[in-house]
């Protein structure tokens, strides 16, 4: 079934890194834009403003969900372009407003050019967008939103304000440079995620990262997990984070092999995986499981078309088992599994 608009503004939401108050330091890449407290502080103001730009999202998501293409049915990134291209194309907007926009009257406004535009899109689907912003609480200054003949590029000067927190420009400017200028293969989609640990001077520690993404969960779950982490990194294994196409992937990994991994997505949810290889050398063991883990061994990691399958059956991502209340159940019976899978 294909996830909606509305389903994408609750996920969005969802894994936002949570606002800190501390007082990190900040990478001498982004203290051109403004001093080190007001970028920290700009950030919560932009962080408040996505939250808020995802409820109005939510409310009126069926009036712009347009596109009907569904993603396959295991696919854990989410390419709003394909799939989302009202929430691409705001994104986008908001992006180039904060990256080009000149701070003025003091870093209460923005002083941007037409070519804060999609030159691609038809003025009527640039203008929805600059609507939807203002929906948002965002002021336009500049741009004629009734007239759908204009040429947008003509335009000189347009003024952007947000009056309820100005200082949400600063954050959105800084959140927009880390995108653009420093965006990674392994960790994308920064800027709707205000992920500002990518700002830090020093490097977030991947327990905290691991503890963020884990919040949605109830906190059982939460314990659980960050056992495990903590019981696998004890055991040698290297944690690895990777972000890409709102997929957030954290992966243990011994030497160049994954063997379990966290994910969240927005097709899947919250979900562990594991790629175990040596299931035959502790077979006798297995037995002694949980039925359903038993059961879920018994399907094989791998290619399903490689297993005899026949066709894709997602078993190349892993042995996937629900982050939800139902894995207390099993815990004991992982943890033992992931210990043999180690061993082997």
């Amino acid at each position: 079934m294909r996830k909606t608009l509305q389903d994408v503004a609750s996920y969005l939401k969802e894994i936002m890194v949570p606002e800190t108050h501390d007082a990190y330091a900040i990478n001498s890449a982004y203290t051109n834009v403004s001093a080190e407290e007001s970028i920290r502080v700009g950030v919560i103001a932009f962080r408040t403003f996505l939250v808020r730009l995802y409820d109005v999202l939510y409310i009126k998501g069926d009036v712009y969900d347009h596109s009907k293409k569904v993603a396959h049915a295991y696919e854990n990134r989410t390419t709003l372009s394909v799939y989302y291209p009202f929430l691409h194309h705001v994104s986008t907007l908001l992006m180039n407003i904060g990256y080009h926009g000149i701070p003025i009257e003091n870093g209460q406004t923005l002083d941007c050019g037409s070519t804060v535009f999609n030159a691609k899109l038809s003025v009527a689907k640039n203008l929805q967008c600059i609507q939807f912003l203002v929906d948002c609480g965002i002021c336009i200054d500049g741009v004629d939103l009734m007239e759908k003949k204009q040429k947008l590029s003509d335009i000189k000067s347009i003024r952007i304000s947000y009056p309820e927190n100005s200082t949400m420009l600063t954050g959105m400017k800084v959140m927009a440079i880390a995108e653009i200028e420093h965006g990674t293969l392994v960790n994308q989609d920064v800027f709707l995620r205000c992920d500002y640990r990518v700002l830090k001077k020093d490097k977030s520690d991947v327990l905290s990262i691991v503890q963020d993404t884990l919040k949605p969960l109830s906190v059982d779950v939460q314990d659980f997990i960050l056992k495990m982490h903590q019981r696998y990194v004890d055991k040698g294994l290297n944690c690895v984070v990777e972000v890409k196409g709102f997929h957030i992937y954290i992966k243990y990994v011994y030497k160049r092999k994954d063997l379990w991994g966290i994910n969240a997505s927005l097709n899947n949810g919250y979900h562990i995986n594991v790629k175990s290889t040596k299931t035959h050398d502790y077979s006798d063991a297995i037995k002694t499981f949980h039925p359903s883990l038993q059961e879920l061994i018994a399907k094989g990691y791998g290619c399903g078309r490689k297993r005899e399958v026949g066709h894709c059956d997602d078993g190349c991502r892993g042995l996937p088992i629900s982050l939800d209340e139902s894995v207390l159940d099993l815990r004991d019976d992982i943890e033992t599994w992931l210990d043999l899978e180690v061993s082997c």
